[in-house]
């Protein structure tokens, strides 16, 4: 018996394995993307179980890649070397060569790491499996987060700083305004935005993938409702624009659900009536201020991220990971890449729209509240996207491939 024989029988059975084990890697990758926000030394939490993942999936002959993205990741790979070759070219300073070379490794090695797990889920069908732990792990962070709310409340009765030992241990970053009278939800999160950044890309991929019914409506309120309670800006007005957009391209007047139809008026009104003092103060009064020039957040994340962009090498960016982290991404990309990253982007941007009307707004508002290209979230949430962008065009498939071969077993059974 051959070595690639061997080779052969080990990975076909472990392939027949992976719906047996295969949620551990599930788990553990849903793992990272909560821990994302947690680190250690120079790496995050998500980065650490993630190259724990990687020799797992290697030995059982989970990596694989096919040859359109070996095409893809090579352009791209040739893309981030001759943006670096022609800035020393150009001799364009100041340049920093080990930052440079720091920030293409992690982006190469995101690059394959979204492209192997995208893999591994859609080759076993484990969309749905995936999708369901997500939402188990954001309801347990939803419940860890009014824990700690509910502590800070009662004068910090209740222990949870253990909760922050790899993030942000100050409690004060839960005050709305510097207000202890507001508390915004964070969980074991940095900051209450990037909660609502988790917990939008979870709530868009139950949009795309299920089919709302009142049997899983309540996993679409718990998860709006753990957005809400962030009270970040940026993150409920992207919650208001996704459900919108959502409602809109799927409600069927004539076949409208009554029951639905009165569920949600309820819930909608039980949350106005007892969060009405937090959304006048902290969506109506900020909305006020935001157009008044008082508060300048919004200001700053659609205008002022883009001042890092140089006049003189706009065209070609100050260098990758150059640019202090700004929060909008598109800014971030011109100001690092230049045209080399922000065309690019944009053209992601209009392929994910093109798919998904949901997830390429989705994309759209993220990136523009939320910088850090070279984070772990930004590639979780590409990832999410990915993977749950084209449901009803891969449903369609199978069923056209299970119709005809049904139609086929009838001819054969008339025969």
């Amino acid at each position: 018996m051959n070595i690639s024989h061997m080779v052969k029988q080990w990975v076909n059975y472990h392939e027949e394995k992976q719906h047996k084990y295969g949620t551990i890697v599930l788990v553990l990758l849903g793992l990272a993307f909560v821990l994302a926000d947690w680190s250690l030394y120079y790496f995050s939490f998500a980065e650490f179980i993630i190259m724990a993942i990687l020799p797992i999936l290697f030995v059982v002959g989970q990596l694989r890649l096919n040859k359109c993205q070996i095409q893809t990741i090579s352009l791209i790979i040739g893309l981030i070397i001759f943006h670096a070759f022609l800035r020393d070219l150009l001799n364009i300073e100041p340049y920093f060569y080990r930052t440079t070379l720091q920030a293409s490794i992690k982006l190469i090695f995101y690059l394959f790491v979204v492209t192997f797990f995208y893999n591994y889920i859609k080759r076993n069908s484990f969309e749905e499996r995936f999708l369901i732990i997500n939402n188990i792990l954001a309801i347990l962070v939803i419940t860890v987060g009014l824990y700690i709310v509910f502590s800070i409340y009662n004068n910090h009765e209740y222990p949870y700083r253990f909760l922050w030992s790899f993030t942000r241990d100050d409690y004060k970053s839960y005050y709305f305004s510097g207000n202890s009278d507001f508390i915004r939800m964070r969980s074991i999160f940095s900051e209450p935005a990037h909660l609502g950044h988790y917990l939008l890309i979870v709530l868009a991929a139950n949009l795309s993938f299920f089919k709302v019914t009142l049997k899983n409506v309540s996993i679409i309120i718990i998860l709006s409702l753990g957005v809400f309670l962030t009270f970040s800006y940026s993150m409920v007005i992207t919650l208001f624009i996704v459900l919108s957009i959502f409602l809109l391209k799927n409600m069927n007047i004539v076949n409208l659900n009554k029951v639905y139809l009165l569920i949600s008026i309820l819930t909608i009104s039980v949350m106005l009536f007892i969060f009405r003092d937090y959304i006048y103060e902290t969506f109506i009064q900020r909305t006020i201020n935001i157009i008044s020039g008082t508060d300048g957040s919004a200001y700053n994340r659609l205008v002022q991220s883009w001042m890092y962009v140089e006049r003189h090498k706009w065209w070609i960016g100050n260098g990758i990971n150059h640019t202090p982290v700004i929060t909008n991404n598109f800014a971030y990309m011109l100001s690092d890449l230049g045209l080399f990253g922000l065309i690019p982007f944009i053209i992601l941007n209009i392929w994910i729209f093109k798919n998904s009307v949901i997830l390429g707004t989705l994309f759209l508002m993220l990136n523009i509240s939320r910088g850090s290209y070279l984070g772990p979230s930004f590639w979780f949430l590409l990832l999410f996207i990915l993977i749950y962008m084209n449901r009803k065009k891969d449903t369609d498939i199978k069923n056209g491939s299970v119709k005809s071969f049904m139609k086929n077993t009838r001819k054969i059974r008339e025969k």
